[in-house]
């Protein structure tokens, strides 16, 4: 009966609200479009609009709100903020427009607004829906409205704790110390749905806020799972007690610090520069106005809590620094005399002790990942975050994991995505890694080694994920795409209803706004949602709100070709894995067609049924029966300042396929992205498509290491293309044009990515001036996009310039260094490196004959200097060197330790020698004597 009784409490807000919804609908119908958006201009002016819904200018310096162009959106969009609050900002706004017969209505209406007015059964139910999310949000705020300041303080604090036992996403510290509560519930529901509500009755619980506890079980029944932290797990027990104690220690020591004593306290902290608080997913250090101002909200015991998650048990030694240079000696002395008793525990209130044990509990489990971390070395520390990621997509879990090798932020990251799960998160990445010491330090005492998959299967798994997503995607988007604007509208905010209804995180208000079309709104279903088949289910679920049982029909039917794939997500039945062994394909060379110099060559090709690659594009194809067709490369001059207006970047040579006979059933593109060390990358991946009509970005079906699977190979330009704004390594090709019949070795060499189109054009240049290509391998080692490389020679006699070049794509004029030598008198290597970094990404051994004269005949010829292998081409006729030479050239990747000491000690024997012979020409006396030589080389080059 009672719990009868506290439904229908709900009921009547709801319905309450539901009536103020129709209520305004009715009254501003009669408004004309021009008066509507006067009505939006007027509303946007005042001061109390929620800081969630309008917290950025738009380019035109218009609100958000001005953006919404339908009255009912607008008014659920009023409702969402203001509650029951907006028939008086309605009436507000009236006033200012002058509409006092609106004003008067609104009046009249508003002490009946219990009143049903008459609208059709299916915007009722929308209606009632909307209703239902602002009456949960107005029922928080209300409840928050009883907390004192001090009280507020202590709910965010054990909310943290409550969010971390459950393994959902804590808020960052902006959200939760924004001096806004009407922020605070606005990201609650965002994040959490009604799922908010539960976590805050078990807050109130913690704080024995009871009465509180009783006005939210209106809006729940029955009883639900508690959630705790494992007491019996001896290791985290002795960690939390020790933290608790220090910060009892520190609370008890800084008691007697006077307000003003407090300003300095943190005034002073906010300036030290030591690794200051990590908080969230900024660092303090970046900014000191941002860490004064987040500490001045706090008070001393939120203070020192924050000192205590940060720092952990270092956190005395932090507020010793503090305090010698606030020249508080007593105090610091105090903490001196202290620190070693610091197990022994100042007596404390019940209440206190228990929030102090919450957020030691916290810092504990931060500080055990932190030890165990720091007992990885620097390589097995970049393997942790890379199979992290794995373990992350293979679990339906998302976390952004930057390019660092700062472990605490690592952990901190961790912890406050995950919980007190980033515990067995981190127990499977050690299992992975073969450190079984640290497996069983995280352990619990009832626990053994568990068997996991291997990081092959796990590899496999994501791949598979990825070519599911992109499934979904297409799905949903043929679904979606026959809904007309207005329909398109509704779907979201019932999409929002759905999201907060399953306690699933809601799309942001300004990306669902800004989200114009069924394919951008697919985008952000698929990325909101990392479990595969949730987006699907749901979208179901908001159709059937819709009556469009049609839709509901063919998402069913267009879905059922969807199975369970080993790592729990989807894959197409008879897709099999995306990982394709090259050893599956045959490699043919294609006959090649050149009428014009003009005009690039085309490449054609025959086949019987099979599964093909070419050798020079390196374009695969599957068929069942014969088939005839020909391709370009089409230069990327054009198309690529158009991809980079939309974000996008080339991946992959731009080929234009035609079919003379027969039917392609599968073609794959190739591309020189790396996606090995950068899984999360693999959604980011789309194909250009260039036809009559312009420019088309499609997503991708299939991803493998090399190519990415066209999900219609309908033939015109087609390209891969990577999403702009992530890092990435890059496949990369060095090229080396030599000029025969000088008086001195001159060399051009180029970094490009591996783009066999961009090669040919690069050929032509050079081969027009009087360069020949020499024959190479190219780096093994995937290199990093917009990163500085240098080229260098271990010979006094070589002038390179520039000195740097950047790794980019560049379409047409690829810039590349010019290495001049005058006459080398011994071997040599020329060393491609990162600019910050000695350890060579490429080297290459240059021999020369005694009798080499430039001016004479110059000779070439590559010679090994380590284990790689080549990659099979063709070699223009043209380019070859004359059989009659001698050896110059061969490069190769230094890979090993070894070969790194036996390339340093050669270079070093062969300065000895040449030191002993007096043959070494540096400096002044090498451009005396070769002044007449090289004059003409230095004014070209310097």
């Amino acid at each position: 009966m009672e719990d009868e009784k506290q439904r229908s409490l709900l009921t009547q807000r709801v319905e309450t609200m539901a009536s103020v919804i129709e209520l305004l609908l009715e009254t501003l119908k009669d408004l004309s479009d021009e008066e509507f958006e006067e009505f939006k201009k007027v509303l946007n002016q005042f001061p109390f609009l929620s800081p969630d819904l309008l917290m950025f200018v738009t380019t035109d310096m218009q609100s958000l709100l001005l953006k919404i162009t339908d009255l009912q959106d607008t008014v659920f969009s009023m409702v969402q903020t203001f509650g029951q609050k907006s028939v008086e900002k309605t009436k507000e706004v009236l006033k200012k427009m002058k509409r006092t017969d609106l004003v008067q209505r609104l009046s009249d209406s508003s002490s009946g607004a219990k009143k049903k007015h008459s609208v059709d059964e299916h915007l009722s139910a929308l209606i009632h829906k909307v209703a239902t999310m602002a009456a949960f949000k107005e029922l928080l705020l209300e409840t928050f409205s009883d907390l004192s300041y001090k009280d507020l303080n202590t709910y965010k604090w054990l909310l943290q704790f409550t969010l971390f036992k459950r393994n959902l996403p804590q808020l960052s510290w902006e959200q939760l110390w924004a001096n806004s509560v009407n922020l605070l519930v606005d990201v609650m529901v965002e994040k959490y749905g009604q799922q908010s509500v539960e976590v805050t009755k078990e807050v109130f619980m913690d704080m024995n806020r009871m009465d509180l506890v009783q006005r939210l079980s209106e809006t729940s029944s029955g009883h639900k799972e508690k959630h705790s932290v494992d007491e019996h797990w001896p290791v985290l027990t002795q960690k939390v007690e020790t933290m608790a104690s220090v910060i009892e220690l520190l609370l008890e020591t800084l008691k007697d610090l006077t307000y003003g004593e407090v300003k300095e306290f943190k005034l002073v902290l906010s300036h030290v520069r030591f690794q200051l608080f990590r908080l969230g997913k900024w660092s303090l250090l970046e900014t000191t106005g941002y860490s004064l101002r987040l500490l001045e909200t706090m008070g001393l015991q939120d203070t020192v809590f924050l000192l205590v998650q940060t720092f952990g048990q270092r956190s005395v030694e932090k507020t010793k620094e503090v305090l010698k240079k606030m020249n508080m000696t007593d105090l610091d002395q105090r903490l001196s005399d202290s620190s070693s008793g610091s197990e022994k525990k100042p007596s404390t209130d019940e209440q206190r002790s228990a929030l102090i044990q919450k957020v030691a509990t916290i810092a504990a489990v931060k500080q055990l990942l932190l030890e165990t971390l720091k007992d990885l070395s620097n390589e097995e520390l970049k393997k942790f975050e890379e199979f992290l990621q794995l373990i992350f997509s293979q679990k339906d879990l998302q976390m952004d994991l930057r390019d660092t090798a700062d472990r605490a932020e690592i952990v901190d990251l961790m912890v406050e995505t995950y919980g007190q799960q980033s515990v067995e998160l981190t127990r499977e990445v050690f299992m992975d890694l073969n450190r079984t010491d640290l497996v069983q330090r995280l352990s619990k005492p009832s626990s053994g080694l568990k068997e996991k998959p291997s990081v092959d299967k796990r590899r496999t798994a994501l791949l598979e994920r990825v070519s599911a997503r992109a499934a979904v995607r297409k799905i949903l988007f043929e679904t979606l795409s026959g809904l007309n604007m207005k329909e398109l509208m509704e779907f979201k905010f019932l999409l929002q209803f759905k999201y907060f209804q399953k306690s699933l995180p809601q799309i942001s208000k300004r990306q669902m706004l800004f989200a114009h079309s069924a394919e951008e709104l697919v985008d952000l279903m698929v990325e909101n949602l990392l479990k595969i088949r949730q987006p699907v289910e749901v979208t179901k679920e908001v159709f059937m709100d819709m009556n469009r049982t049609d839709l509901v029909q063919r998402l069913s039917e267009t879905s059922s070709g969807l199975k369970e794939g080993p790592s729990r997500s989807l894959v197409l039945k008879g897709c099999g894995s995306s990982m394709q062994d090259s050893s599956d394909w045959t490699k043919l060379e294609p006959d090649v067609n050149s009428t014009d110099a003009d005009e690039a060559p085309a490449y054609s090709l025959q086949t019987e049924a099979g599964k093909f690659e070419c050798s020079v594009s390196g374009l695969r194809w599957f068929c069942k029966e014969k088939i005839s067709f020909k391709y370009q490369f089409c230069s990327w001059e054009e198309p690529m300042e158009r991809m980079e207006s939309i974000q996008y970047m080339p991946a992959g040579p731009l080929i234009d396929i035609t079919v003379i006979a027969g039917r392609l059933d599968e073609v794959y593109l190739p591309h020189w992205i790396c996606i090995d060390d950068n899984p999360a990358i693999l959604d980011k991946f789309a194909v250009l498509h260039i036809n009559d009509s312009g420019d088309v970005v499609e997503k991708v079906s299939e991803v493998t290491q090399s190519h990415v699977k066209l999900s219609e190979p309908v033939f015109s330009p087609r390209a891969v293309l990577m999403k702009i704004g992530f890092p990435l390594k890059i496949s990369c090709n060095v090229l080396i044009y030599y000029k025969p019949n000088t008086t001195f070795l001159k060399l051009h060499v180029y970094l490009i990515p591996h783009d066999l189109a961009l090669k040919k054009r690069v050929d032509k240049k050079e081969s027009s001036k009087g360069y020949q290509l020499i024959e190479k391998p190219r780096p093994d080692k995937y290199l990093k996009m917009k990163q500085g490389f240098k080229l260098a020679a271990d010979i006094d006699t070589a002038r390179i310039c520039p000195k740097e070049i950047t790794l980019r794509y560049d379409s047409q004029e690829p810039n590349f260094y010019e290495v001049v030598s005058e006459n080398p008198d011994g071997d040599f290597h020329l060393i491609l490196s990162h600019t910050n970094k000695s350890d060579p990404v490429w080297t290459c051994e240059i021999q020369k004959d005694d009798d080499l004269r430039y001016q004479n005949s110059p000779h070439l010829q590559v010679q090994e200097t380590g284990g790689q292998s080549s990659l099979p081409g063709s070699s223009d006729k043209k380019h070859t060197v004359n059989e009659h030479l001698s050896a110059l050239m061969q490069n190769a990747t230094i890979t090993t330790d070894r070969e790194r000491l036996w390339y340093v000690l050669g270079r070093l024997k062969r300065k000895s020698s040449k030191n002993s012979s007096g043959s070494c020409r540096t400096g002044t006396s090498w451009q005396a004597s070769h002044a007449s030589k090289a004059s003409g080389w230095r004014r070209e080059n310097c």
